[in-house]
C-alpha cells in the first residue's frame, strides 16, 4: 500500500548546543554526518547513510533525530519489523515527535497488523491531541478495510483539530467525489489544493475536481441541465429550522448555470470557460442572496475576494488546469499577464483558515 510520504525532518533544529567547546564540537559534527546521511538516503545509498547515522548518535547520543532517520531507512526498505524495533524504542522518550508514532503505527499497518497500528495512532494524540497526521492515520487503516464513515469521521476530526493540515482535505476530497455526494468532495478538494499547491496530489486533485464538475453538471442540450453535487433531501424539521446547506447549493447552482447556457454554446461537455462562468455567477448569486449569512464559508469568502481583486477567472483556471490542459494553455497564451499578475498575488494572500473559520460538512 502506497502511504504517505515521510518528510526527512529538517536536523538542524533538533540541535542543541551548550557552553563547552568539545560538546559544540561534538554535536555539530553529529550534524554534519546527519546532514550527509540525508544526502545519501535520498540518493538510495542507505548501507552507508546507516554508518553516518551510527556515529552521529555516538557523538550526540541525547538527539533523538538519528535514530528516527535510522528507523526510517529500514521502513523505505521495507524491513518493518527493524523499524518497529527502533521506533518502539523511540516513542517512550520524552523528546518524542508526531512523526515517530506516524512511522511506528505506518510499519504495524505494513505487516498486516491494522489494530496494533490504531492502537499507536491513539497514543500518539494522547500525547499530540492537536495531530491532524494521526486522525489522517486512523482514517486510511480504516478505509483500507472498507470502514468508509468511520475513515471520513477521523479525517474530518482531523481538519477540526489541524485545519491548515492538507492531506485529510486530499483524502475527503477523493472519497465524496467518487459518491452520491459531490458536493462536499469539490469543497474539500479545492481547499486541498489551496493547502497543498504543488504536489503530485495537486494534479491528482485538479485532474478529479475537473471531472466531478461535469459529472455533476449533466448538459442534455444547450437550454436543459441538471446539477447533481448532491441526493440529500432531508429536511430536520425544529426550533432552529433551515434549509439544509446542500439544497441552498444546488439551487443557487442551478440559477448560476442558467445564464451561462444561455450566453455560451454548451454542448454536453463543460470547459474550462463553462465552469468558471457558472462558478463566477454562482458567488454573485449566493452572496446577493445572502446565503452567506446561515452558511459561512471560508473558501466562498475567499472566491469573493477573488472576484473583488478581479483575479477569479485565473484562480479557476489554475486550480482546473489539469483537468484540460490543451484549453488551459490556449488560455493562457491569451492572459498571460493576468495569470502571471494573479500567482504573484496568490503567492503572498494564501487563504486564511483557522480553527474558528474552517470548513467542514458538520459546520453546514
Amino acid at each position: 500500500m502506497n502511504r504517505i510520504k515521510i518528510l526527512t525532518i529538517i536536523l538542524l533544529s533538533f540541535i542543541t548546543l551548550n557552553s563547552f567547546a568539545q560538546s559544540e564540537t561534538n554535536e555539530e559534527k553529529a550534524l554534519e554526518y546527519g546532514k550527509e546521511a540525508v544526502k545519501m538516503i535520498d540518493k538510495g545509498e542507505f548501507k552507508d547513510a546507516l554508518k553516518l547515522l551510527h556515529k552521529a548518535q555516538k557523538l550526540d547520543p541525547k538527539n533523538i533525530i538519528y535514530p528516527y532517520e535510522v528507523a526510517y531507512i529500514f521502513y523505505i526498505q521495507k524491513n518493518y519489523k527493524k523499524a518497529i524495533s527502533e521506533l518502539e524504542k523511540q516513542v517512550k522518550r520524552a523528546d518524542v515527535t508526531e512523526q515517530h508514532f506516524q512511522l511506528l503505527g505506518n510499519s504495524y499497518d505494513l505487516i498486516g497488523n491494522p489494530n496494533k497500528a490504531l492502537e499507536v495512532y491513539q497514543k500518539g494524540l494522547e500525547i499530540f491531541p492537536n495531530s491532524g497526521k494521526m486522525y489522517l492515520e486512523q482514517g486510511i487503516v480504516e478505509y483500507s478495510r472498507e470502514n468508509y464513515d468511520q475513515a471520513i469521521a477521523y479525517w474530518e476530526k482531523g481538519v477540526e483539530v489541524a485545519p491548515t493540515f492538507a492531506s485529510n482535505y486530499f483524502w475527503l476530497g477523493q472519497i465524496f467525489c467518487n459518491s452520491s455526494e459531490r458536493i462536499w468532495g469539490v469543497l474539500y478538494g479545492e481547499i486541498f489544493m489551496n493547502l497543498e499547491r504543488n504536489s503530485q496530489r495537486t494534479v491528482k486533485m485538479s485532474q478529479l475536481l475537473f471531472e466531478t464538475y461535469k459529472k455533476a453538471i449533466d448538459i442534455s442540450s444547450d437550454s436543459t441541465a441538471a446539477v447533481l453535487f448532491s441526493k440529500t433531501l432531508t429536511i430536520n424539521a425544529n426550533e432552529d429550522f433551515k434549509i439544509p446547506f446542500q439544497m441552498n447549493y444546488g439551487m443557487v447552482m442551478t440559477m448560476a448555470l442558467t445564464p451561462v447556457l444561455l450566453e455560451h454554446s454548451v454542448e454536453k461537455e463543460l470547459s474550462l470557460q463553462h465552469i468558471h462562468a457558472i462558478r463566477q455567477q454562482f458567488i454573485q448569486f449566493w452572496y446577493q442572496k445572502e446565503h452567506a449569512k446561515n452558511y459561512p464559508n471560508v473558501l466562498f469568502d475567499f472566491h469573493k475576494q477573488l472576484q473583488e481583486k478581479n483575479y477569479f477567472e485565473a484562480y479557476n483556471y489554475w486550480f482546473l488546469m489539469k483537468g484540460n490542459e490543451e484549453e488551459f494553455g490556449q488560455w493562457y497564451d491569451e492572459h498571460q499577464a493576468a495569470f502571471d499578475e494573479f500567482a504573484e498575488w496568490f503567492n503572498s494572500n494564501p487563504i486564511e483558515i483557522s480553527k474558528e473559520n474552517y470548513f467542514s460538512r458538520l459546520k453546514m
